[in-house]
């Protein structure tokens, strides 16, 4: 009888255990520290950018930043030379994974001579210029190239990467 009583009580505990205490327990654990389920860019994301930009990637949050400053560019602004960090001359790109696909934003600091070209490489690729103008008064003149897109990150990583190598060609 005592057997009997013992395997009962196992019984009961074991089911009580399995059915009640251990799923509350993973439920106060998954509170306590829960899983990140983002979608952004993580460690190997943004090391697809830098096989490709080399050292002009940095990581802040889960977007992947590409900065090429344009230190070729001697830039004066009422008759003053400026630096190309305060003109703001470079070609800058955003790189940010979402659920099912990445979105690229981006700004392009560009010689009037290079638009056209560099419109051409960022259609080919799927990405849209959302606009083109001037900040001030420069010489030589320099214009501002917005554009956006959305797709596979290997596509539109190699689709920015076509449009700074026609810049930098130059």
């Amino acid at each position: 009888m005592e057997l009997l009583v013992k395997h009962i009580i196992k019984k009961k505990l074991g089911g009580l255990l399995l059915k009640t205490i251990i799923p509350i327990f993973v439920l106060c654990l998954s509170l306590w520290y829960p899983v990140d389920t983002s979608y952004g860019a993580g460690e190997s994301e943004c090391r697809l950018f830098e096989n490709l930009f080399a050292d002009h990637v940095k990581q802040t949050g889960k977007i992947c930043k590409v900065e090429v400053s344009r230190k070729n560019l001697n830039v004066s602004v009422e008759g003053v030379k400026v630096s190309p960090e305060l003109a703001g001359l470079s070609l800058n790109a955003d790189f940010e994974r979402t659920e099912n696909t990445t979105i690229v934003l981006g700004e392009f600091a560009l010689l009037p001579q290079e638009v056209n070209p560099v419109i051409d490489a960022l259609r080919k690729g799927g990405i849209q210029v959302s606009a083109l103008h001037n900040h001030w008064f420069e010489k030589p003149m320099v214009l501002y190239l917005h554009f956006q897109g959305k797709g596979e990150t290997e596509t539109l990583a190699q689709t920015v990467k076509s449009a700074i190598d026609v810049v930098q060609q130059k």
